[in-house]
């Protein structure tokens, strides 16, 4: 099945997507066509570079009611992403975009 495929359809969640492609356990995420389009068009980030951040070593925070996560693609790209965890443990990624030089220093010091 190809990443595209997967990405087709509206208001779903991708259970196949890395951990298919990738052979590693990965949460389940949420998807939708606004947030896939936010992140594609204001910050050129897909939605297979958020969800490969998570199966590559990440640093992540508590902010309020939300998890701030630093971490690396699956191509080196370092990324800056904002997200909710649902009690279920689905994620749904709100927003993401590059590290600032700052970001990328503590995600050197920090990534487990």
């Amino acid at each position: 099945m190809y990443i595209r495929e997967i990405y087709s359809s509206r208001a779903r969640q991708t259970r196949l997507s890395l951990s298919t492609v990738t052979g590693r356990v990965l949460p389940v995420f949420e998807w939708d066509e606004d947030n896939e389009a936010h992140l594609l068009e204001a910050h050129h980030v897909t939605a297979y570079e958020a969800e490969s951040c998570f199966a590559n070593p990440h640093s992540r925070k508590r902010w309020r009611d939300r998890f701030l996560l630093l971490g690396k693609t699956d191509e080196d790209r370092m990324l800056f992403l904002v997200y909710v965890q649902r009690p279920d443990g689905t994620i749904r990624v709100i927003s993401g975009r590059d590290m600032e030089p700052g970001e990328r220093r503590a995600y050197r010091r920090n990534a487990r």
